[in-house]
């Protein structure tokens, strides 16, 4: 009996049963794989069936340097896939290198940092993230920047965007794109081996002003929040 002559509903049950379509599927977003699964991508009525399958049961992994790949920026690109099934993402991690002048310095290899952002219930999410890898990061500043970066993003995308959704909040394209471009912001910033070493007063108060100034530029990514200074 072709798949096509089957009642849809049940098409739905037999998707769920391909590995291609399974829970918990890792799925890295990289340069030269498939966006989507072969199913997704052989014919039109498969793909709207079996897309928003594949959006919800997938965890997805995304490196999000804008110079990372050849054919333009991953998280763009990503997001066009999917298109609307973007709402149904229950995960994703997007991770960035930071910006420097030079070479990583020895024994740092590419010094990154990401965010993770997961639905936990039918009416929560749930944003974490951190740096990678475990390096000599003098005083953990870093660290700090993206500890700043989780406090908007909690303040913005989670509490006065997914959770104001409704009973089951629903992953919107801006939403990524917004927290794409306050990982830019965090990127770009420079770490220079004086910023690190100075613990003087004068240097404390310089670091605390910078923070209040970085806080202050990643809010106004947000229209609501637009010229809102850390408090």
């Amino acid at each position: 009996m072709p798949l096509d002559t089957l009642p849809v509903e049940l098409r739905l049950h037999i998707y769920e049963y391909l590995p291609e379509l399974r829970v918990n599927r890792h799925e890295t977003v990289a340069p030269h794989t498939p966006l989507t699964p072969g199913i997704c991508r052989a014919s039109t009525w498969l793909r709207r069936e079996t897309l928003p399958i594949y959006a919800r049961n997938a965890h997805f992994g995304i490196q999000a340097d804008n110079n990372a790949y050849p054919k333009g920026n991953r998280v763009q690109i990503w997001l066009n896939t999917l298109n609307d099934s973007v709402k149904h993402v229950q995960s994703f991690q997007l991770s960035r290198f930071w910006v420097t002048s030079g070479p990583p310095t020895r024994g740092q290899g590419h010094v990154g940092f990401y965010i993770f952002f997961e639905r936990r219930s039918e009416d929560r999410w749930k944003v974490s993230g951190g740096t990678y890898p475990l390096v000599y990061d003098p005083r953990a500043r870093r660290g700090e920047s993206v500890l700043r970066l989780l406090r908007v993003l909690h303040q913005t995308v989670l509490v006065e965007g997914l959770e104001l959704r409704g009973e089951k909040p629903q992953l919107r394209r801006e939403d990524v794109e917004r927290v794409a471009a306050a990982m830019d912001l965090i990127a770009s910033r420079p770490f220079t081996s004086n910023a690190f070493a100075d613990q003087s007063e004068e240097g404390r108060d310089a670091w605390s002003k910078a923070l209040e100034d970085l806080e202050s530029d990643l809010y106004a990514l947000w229209p609501k929040w637009s010229g809102a200074r850390a408090s």
